[in-house]
């Protein structure tokens, strides 16, 4: 660790303890790290960048500025160095947060997660984000990042991320319109949006998804119409607060869940799937989100629009902000490996056996038997009188 440093030129900063000596020796030790890190053990690593960070609020910001501007774009420093630097001050952050260098996507999202809009500013203006800094940036629902990040045709978008911009788009028409033009924006976002979007950016989605075309079509076998009463175990109706039914579709059911009605969302699965409402909560209360899949196959819902809906079921039953992303990956993992045909017949054979259940409650809560009629009473007998 000490190849090529001179030992004696440190000890004789360290004993100066003035704002200058010890920025001195803060800069000492960076160089060191700059040029050595390559050579160093992790452990080394990470010591000399706690060392740092204990100089660091005895330095002066001058002199921190100017090796943050040194380094900002270098290939050779290490991301533990540049991860001191990108914590520091906005002002000595913004070259080492906006250049290309070594900073790996965590540190990026470590360094948004912990400083917040300023520092995140910056990194929404690096070049090729990973979708994993995207989400970190999107979560933070700032309507200038978001428009940077929208309007960025290299930032990648999951479906959370674009969920939180429209969120965030709908008191913000230029954030409407820059969200209406994501190639990746899915069908059930865009379905919502023409709910409360400015009329111009309506009548864009309009022309995009066709919207007017599929109500008109007669390819619609479940989703637009109306719900109608079940022929056997009918499922509760799902109905508006005043008592009208409700259209069935993707974005009710998704319009549901972000509204906190995990009971209307259970109503239109339990219409659309044809099951008991006992069974579907049973169903949705399970781990792992398999038997959610089973049922967005059956029903006919799209890849996108089965995320939603498990991140909304995810959030609601959690009480969290979000899942991890290994947890979505294996849920849609599953969903893709879902065949149609092999999802109905799972859900024809639980609704066969929720049938027999049924039944077989309704004869346990039966009596055994006819009860025995209780005997009449009997007239005395006529009794002759006495001579």
């Amino acid at each position: 660790m000490s190849e090529g440093f001179d030992l004696s030129e440190l000890a004789q900063v360290a004993r100066d303890k003035s704002p200058v000596g010890r920025s001195k020796m803060f800069a000492l030790l960076a160089r060191l790290f700059w040029r050595r890190g390559a050579i160093m053990k992790p452990k080394e690593k990470v010591m000399l960048a706690e060392i740092l960070r204990l100089l660091r609020p005895k330095t002066l910001a001058e002199a921190r500025m100017e090796l943050a501007y040194e380094m900002a774009g270098s290939t050779l420093a290490e991301p533990e160095l540049l991860r001191v630097f990108a914590e520091d001050e906005i002002e000595i952050a913004s070259p080492v947060l906006f250049s290309g260098n070594r900073l790996e996507p965590s540190d990026l999202i470590a360094v948004i997660e912990s400083k917040g809009v300023s520092h995140a500013a910056t990194i929404a203006t690096r070049k090729g984000p990973t979708i994993a800094v995207v989400d970190a940036l999107a979560r933070l629902e700032d309507p200038e990042i978001l428009r940077r990040l929208l309007g960025d045709p290299e930032a990648p978008f999951s479906i959370p991320a674009l969920s939180s911009a429209a969120l965030v788009a709908m008191t913000d028409v230029p954030l409407q319109r820059l969200l209406a033009e994501r190639r990746e924006l899915p069908e059930s976002i865009a379905e919502d949006m023409m709910t409360w979007a400015d009329p111009e950016i309506c009548e864009t989605l309009n022309t995009r998804f066709l919207f007017d075309a599929m109500v008109a079509s007669p390819q619609q076998p479940v989703y637009g119409q109306k719900a109608m009463p079940l022929p056997e175990a009918p499922a509760p109706q799902a109905t508006t607060e005043d008592g009208g039914e409700i259209e069935l579709t993707p974005s009710s059911m998704i319009s549901a869940l972000r509204a906190g009605n995990l009971a209307l969302f259970q109503a239109q699965v339990a219409h659309l799937a044809n099951l008991r409402m006992g069974l579907v909560r049973k169903l949705i209360n399970e781990n792992g989100g398999d038997s959610i899949a089973f049922i967005a196959r059956a029903i006919g819902l799209r890849r996108d629009e089965f995320a939603q809906i498990y991140l909304l079921m995810r959030k609601l039953r959690t009480k969290a902000g979000g899942i991890g992303a290994a947890d979505l990956g294996q849920a849609l993992d599953f969903f893709d490996r879902t065949e149609a045909t092999q999802a109905s017949s799972i859900i024809a054979r639980w609704r066969r056996e929720s049938a027999r259940e049924a039944l077989t409650e309704s004869e346990d809560a039966a009596p055994l038997g006819p009860a025995e009629p209780a005997p009449a009473p009997q007239e005395p007998e006529p009794t002759e009188p006495a001579a």
